[in-house]
């Protein structure tokens, strides 16, 4: 009797948990748009053309934010850039991404905390978020 009680209660945990929603996954595409993103910043591309920049964002003062953030980012490319943490949040408007990348130069290293959205009938995400901050070194 013991027993049967232990399996029907194991099959319960198990039925409970075939319904758990599945974890998000990364999106393929958040990071390499948040990677360009990054780039185009650092070069002073005109963000106006980047179709990854959310509509909302291509205004005078994220414009003023990106200059302050481009100007802490070296002329020169990082030596090395890793993806330090993700996460994803999904509703019924779509899927939030938010990364951290860690870029790493001869003199310092950055951290770009870059959030993107991703409409259900979307192809690839957008930006609605970036901040570029030198490290604490808690990254």
């Amino acid at each position: 009797m013991r027993l049967a009680a232990i399996l029907i209660v194991a099959a319960q945990i198990a039925a409970l948990a075939a319904c758990k929603p599945a974890a998000p996954s990364l999106d393929p595409a958040a990071d390499p748009i948040a990677r360009a993103f990054f780039e185009e910043v650092r070069r002073g591309d005109n963000l106006d053309a980047d179709p990854h920049l959310a509509h909302e964002l291509k205004n005078p003062t994220t414009e003023a934010e990106i200059a302050q953030f481009r100007a802490i980012i070296p002329l020169e490319p990082a030596r090395l850039v890793e993806l330090k943490s993700w996460d994803a949040k999904t509703d019924s408007a779509g899927t939030t991404t938010r990364l951290t990348d860690v870029y790493h130069y001869g003199d310092r290293v950055l951290v770009a905390q870059t959030a993107l959205f991703k409409s259900p009938s979307g192809v690839e995400p957008v930006i609605v978020g970036f901040q570029v901050k030198p490290s604490d070194g808690t990254e």
